[in-house]
């Protein structure tokens, strides 16, 4: 079995005023680092970038380098694209590094069973459902998870749908469109460590959890 990765690194940072995957952790290490790690372990890895950070990117970590799309799922597509044939997939965004505690390899077990395998972690929260400025709905959080990366895939079956539909529709995550075109989707618990970094708050967090 071959297992291939693409890095989306080409978020632009609008919320957090700045590219959050190029941010230092330590004084050598910045966020793109973690996922490379870890991820170059289990075979191919493909990055997907601003076409002015490919460069640096290619001369630090020595890995093919794409340019990304208009949006995430035209970057992610551009990744696909780029890699060698292989079974499975791994897709993750360069601003989740706290990837400890994450059981890759089962993953990529029940992808290869299933099709698609993604994490995700509980909602302990109350959720309510927003209008406007009110609340008009208590939702039943027993039945509501949220989805982490990295997600995997067969690697034939996502990039046939991912051609055929990424200008025709709007999806978050290459979950959704599995689900709408394939049906479910496998559920590995993942680690409320493995935090997508959005504000300057979650930085911090992540430094105190890689130290």
């Amino acid at each position: 079995m071959k297992v291939a990765s693409v890095i989306v690194a080409a978020g632009e940072g609008r919320r957090f005023g700045r590219k959050k995957q190029f941010e230092k952790i330590t004084q050598n290490r910045i966020v793109l680092d973690y996922s490379v790690e870890k991820l170059t372990k289990y075979g191919e890895v493909v990055i997907v970038s601003k076409k002015e950070d490919m460069d640096f990117i290619s001369n630090r970590y020595g890995l093919k380098v794409v340019e990304g799309g208009k949006e995430r799922k035209n970057s992610v597509l551009n990744g696909l694209l780029a890699l060698n044939s292989c079974d499975i997939v791994l897709i993750h965004d360069a601003v989740r590094p706290v990837m400890i505690g994450l059981d890759i390899e089962r993953l990529i077990k029940e992808a290869l069973e299933f099709g698609a395998a993604i994490f995700y972690v509980p909602v302990n929260d109350t959720v309510k459902l927003k209008s406007d400025e009110f609340s008009t709905a208590t939702l039943n959080r027993t039945k509501l998870v949220l989805s982490q990366t990295p997600q995997a895939f067969h690697y034939d079956r996502l990039v046939n749908i991912m051609k055929k539909y990424v200008e025709e529709l709007d999806f978050t995550d290459e979950a959704a469109l599995w689900e709408k075109f394939y049906g479910k989707v496998k559920l590995v618990e993942g680690s409320k460590r493995n935090i997508k970094i959005t504000t300057k708050e979650d930085l911090e967090i992540v430094k105190c959890l890689l130290e």
